[in-house]
């Protein structure tokens, strides 16, 4: 196969992570892994990182050392041979930060005045990551078929996958969007997500006036198609503005 040389702006990349990147060899030293351990516990502003953020960077090392294992670099992996701990962080959430259900309330009524083109449409999805606690991505890929809306009282939500925007050249298929499995669970597990007796009642107006997509999803563009993330930040952003 020819060689061909990367893009001058990947030729950058790499030639930086060249120069910022020391010798796998030198991962042998403990003194140079417990320096990458605590550069993992910071944020790039130098802010302690939450804890989450530190075992999901350390997971991703740990499997990298794992694979030069495989490679025959190091007999094992040298994690084995530092103790180390993650800094205690606080995690404790602002309740100034979190609106209660009046002003959640008042926010979902602000929607389709907020965006009279699309609020209308928006305002069942934005219900669902009030009253259920969706990801967008989750909303997103909800389908009319998935959705258990009794006449009265409660429902329920089975949630079968999320679609996050990653972009069309960062997807297996050249769409803008990408199909996935739920987080942390196998392909075809489903989760059900209690729908309160007040989301029922917005997602049963919502198919009324809207129906769904042919692909049966509850929320889509104008054109019909997935919804991109502009499309609900900036509704999001028009209100917080209006707040």
């Amino acid at each position: 196969m020819e060689k061909q040389e990367p893009p001058p702006e990947i030729a950058s990349a790499l030639a930086w992570l060249a120069k910022k990147s020391i010798p796998l060899a030198d991962l042998e030293d403990p003194a140079a892994l417990r320096n990458a351990l605590d550069g993992m516990a910071v944020n790039l502003d130098g802010k302690p990182a939450a804890a989450k953020s530190v075992m999901r960077r350390l997971s991703v090392f740990r499997s990298c050392l794992d694979y030069a294992v495989e490679l025959k670099v190091f007999p094992a992996n040298p994690l084995s041979g530092v103790r180390w701990e993650a800094p205690k962080t606080a995690e404790q959430v602002d309740p100034r930060q979190v609106p209660n259900p009046r002003q959640a309330r008042a926010l979902l009524a602000a929607v389709p005045a907020v965006a009279p083109r699309v609020g209308r449409h928006l305002y069942a999805f934005f219900a669902c990551l009030y009253f259920a606690g969706l990801r967008p991505s989750e909303a997103v890929a909800l389908r009319l078929d998935d959705c258990e809306l009794p006449a009265t009282g409660w429902g329920r939500l089975l949630l079968a996958g999320s679609s996050p925007a990653s972009g069309k050249q960062w997807t297996d298929d050249g769409q803008y969007h990408q199909s996935r499995s739920l987080k942390a669970r196998a392909d075809g597990v489903k989760r059900p997500v209690p729908a309160c007796p007040e989301l029922v009642v917005i997602l049963r107006a919502h198919v009324d006036e809207f129906g769904a997509a042919e692909d049966g999803r509850l929320f889509r563009s104008q054109r019909g198609n997935r919804l991109a993330p502009v499309s609900y930040e900036s509704v999001g952003g028009g209100l917080a503005n209006a707040s």
